[in-house]
């Protein structure tokens, strides 16, 4: 059975990554725009600007993002009208968000809505307020993403044309349903994704209508996977693989997610042989493929596949894939959100600048600076003292693991009131076995408990909880905890790169089921949260 580790990984990074909603649908829509501009009076579509664009956008680009992005380049320098600029500009932004370029994705999406609002093209408005609330999703800026979401809603109301209204409403709801999941509010995101169905099922374009189900029915999928409802999950993914076939020009990027759900699907229901009979279909289409995003799910899924069949060579090559993707992505992704930060507090400076300011007022708030400054320094410097005799502490028990053991045996036989209840050398074996275990990294299992751990020793717990509370002064919680924060302190010491980890991978990494859970034990054992532990911890490799 897959551990609950290697689900909630799995599935955190997936709805992370994943921008099916307005980012893969917009191909689609941006390819119907001449049909759905026909009603505009003086607008003819240029065959040969959309042949170009077609071709540009579903076949170049599953094979050369690089490629495609010039010539979509190529489109806007050569366009004339101002619905071809804006239409390769979000073509541009599109290919850059494929591959994990996230400021010139957003970058370019933000011209695409000046041309949109100058022309008040509200069709396009929705789209791009949808694609922005998408990419800030994925970046985890969440309030910037509603405020798109919201403007999105606001400006669909303004769309005439019935058929495009109901599109974007049902795609601003598909993107409600990910806000949801963002939060973990499943049941919320099953009753968003229904009304976006309701939205769907009102297209009359039979191809658009099959499209849209298709990702619709994805989404159902990844949210039965978050309920653990492994039978209802297949149905959807098979749905969406049903509705894909009925589409002319088939988004591989979109089949490619719903091989990587069924691979998933099956493999939780231990359908071995069609869980990697869908996964090799997801890898044969990543691999031509340079989605980032993409290749971060489908490796990670590859990797827990072998790993559940035990098969390690194999699961080694994907882990290792799966890593250079997810950090390639999470480097590209603090990069967007360290230049949105930037602009942010250039703004503000900005405008900072223009305001009058009482002398009086800029006195007092620089006494209470000053002032803060000289607290928190104080506070910093005992604080950092403080975290540097805790790894002191840490390390020498490490060190000093055997001597303490023995001292321990030493004390119970000095404790006259606690009676024996087995064996030396029951004793001493069961303290060697805990020995052994410790060395391993199999307390890192969500599953673990007294009772399991009991039968990987090979004894009962009344002997273990003996042994715990005699040799180590612990019962099995606190063992345990203290196992996986010491591991996670010795995974960031030796390798860097977890330094850079949001704090759900780093509690998934050693064996909590949540981030909350993580933060609070980790606290406990060292007196320091998380976050502020490894600043210090940079701030001691930096000094050495």
């Amino acid at each position: 059975m897959l551990t609950q580790k290697h689900e909630v990984t799995l599935f955190s990074l997936r709805r992370k990554g994943l921008t099916v909603s307005f980012l893969f649908i917009l191909v689609i829509l941006m390819i119907g725009c001449g049909k759905l501009s026909k009603t505009e009076k003086g607008y003819v579509t240029d065959k040969v600007f959309d042949s170009i664009y077609f071709e540009t956008a579903v076949t170049i680009a599953a094979l050369d993002l690089n490629r495609a992005i010039d010539i979509s380049d190529s489109l806007y320098n050569h366009s004339v009208s101002e619905r071809h600029k804006l239409k390769a500009l979000m073509l541009s932004s599109t290919l850059f968000q494929q591959k994990g370029e996230i400021k010139k994705s957003i970058q370019y999406a933000e011209m695409a809505d000046q041309i949109a609002v100058r022309n008040k093209f509200y069709d396009w408005e929705a789209r791009i307020a949808g694609f922005l609330s998408t990419q800030y999703r994925n970046l985890e800026l969440f309030e910037q993403g509603e405020f798109y979401l919201e403007k999105g809603k606001k400006v669909s109301d303004k769309i005439k044309e019935e058929q495009q209204k109901v599109v974007y409403l049902g795609m601003i709801y598909e993107e409600t349903a990910y806000y949801e999941i963002e939060h973990g509010n499943y049941e919320a995101a099953y009753k968003a994704a229904l009304t976006a169905e309701e939205y769907f099922n009102r297209i009359t374009d039979e191809t658009n209508k099959n499209y849209f189900f298709a990702t619709n029915e994805e989404l159902f999928g990844r949210i039965c996977i978050g309920l653990k409802k492994w039978d209802e999950a297949l149905v959807h993914y098979s749905n969406s693989m049903e509705s894909l076939s009925n589409v002319t020009q088939r988004d591989a990027v979109l089949s490619c997610f719903v091989y990587s759900g069924l691979g998933r699907v099956y493999l939780e229901k231990k359908e071995t042989d069609l869980a990697i009979e869908n996964l090799r279909k997801a890898e044969q289409l990543v691999e031509n493929s340079n989605h980032l995003e993409l290749k971060v799910e489908v490796y990670k899924t590859l990797s827990d596949y072998f790993r559940w069949v035990g098969n390690y060579s194999e699961y080694t090559v994907y882990h290792d894939k799966y890593m250079d993707a997810f950090q390639l992505s999470e480097k590209k992704k603090k990069q967007s959100i360290d230049n949105f930060i930037s602009s942010v507090q250039s703004r503000e400076r900005i405008l900072s600048f223009n305001r009058n300011v009482l002398l009086t007022l800029l006195s007092v708030l620089l006494v209470v600076m000053i002032s803060s400054i000289f607290f928190y320094r104080r506070s910093k410097k005992r604080d950092f003292a403080r975290f540097k005799a805790v790894m002191k502490k840490i390390q020498q028990e490490q060190l000093s693991k055997t001597a303490t053991e023995s001292e321990s045996v030493e004390k119970k036989e000095q404790k006259k009131v606690r009676k024996k209840i087995m064996s030396e050398a029951v004793e001493s074996k069961l303290l060697n076995d805990l020995e052994e275990f410790e060395k391993g990294i199999k307390f890192t299992d969500k599953q673990i408990s007294l009772p399991v751990l009991a039968g990987i020793l090979n004894t009962n717990t009344k002997y273990l909880s003996y042994v715990l509370n005699t040799h180590k002064n612990k019962d099995f919680s606190t063992y345990i905890n203290e196992l996986r924060i010491n591991y996670i302190i010795k995974k960031m010491e030796t390798d860097e790169t977890f330094l850079h980890y949001k704090l759900s991978v780093l509690s998934n990494e050693c064996g909590f089921s949540s981030h909350s859970k993580f933060s609070a034990v980790f606290k406990s054992v060292t007196g320091f949260s998380p976050s502020a532990f490894i600043s210090y911890l940079e701030k001691s490799k930096n000094e050495k």
